[in-house]
């Protein structure tokens, strides 16, 4: 894309005058930016395809061979934690379900014991109320067979 700058300077207006340079300002850090990342890209590139591609007679850096066999242990190691972690929330959640069910159990029994417990109770209220009727009724009768015995002796 050719540029068609204006031959004669003087004139341009002072807002055409800004225009175009921020135009081209921007124009500039544009390719500026473009030409940093593509120049990223060609170094990334170069050093990947150097280390992968060294020649017969130079030898790969010992100390990057250990450190890449490091963090490959690393990596595993955090990889196995992840896995453990995983697995303990499973087994977590699977416990809290367990304990919700026995703690439903127990409740349910706690309520069958107070029930069974207040069945009982009002069972021997009643026999109470029912031994209390019979006695207060051998009363009455003994009362009354009193006074009849009483009333025939004068």
């Amino acid at each position: 894309a050719r540029r068609h700058t204006s031959s004669t300077a003087p004139d341009l207006s002072k807002k055409e005058f800004k225009k175009e340079k921020e135009r081209l300002t921007t124009e500039l850090h544009l390719l500026i930016q473009l030409r940093n990342e593509q120049r990223d890209h060609l170094i990334d590139f170069k050093e990947s395809s150097n280390y992968n591609r060294t020649k017969p007679t130079q030898k790969k850096n010992p100390f990057y061979e250990q450190l890449r066999s490091t963090k490959n242990q690393v990596l595993s190691s955090v990889y196995k934690l992840e896995m453990g972690i995983i697995e303990a929330q499973e087994n977590i959640q699977e416990l809290n379900k367990w304990i919700d069910y026995f703690t439903n159990l127990h409740s349910q029994l706690l309520m069958e014991k107070n029930l069974k417990m207040s069945i009982t109770q009002n069972q021997k209220n009643k026999e109470v109320e029912i031994d209390w009727a019979l006695i207060e009724k051998y009363l009455v009768d003994l009362n009354l067979n009193g006074r009849t015995g009483a009333d025939q002796q004068p």
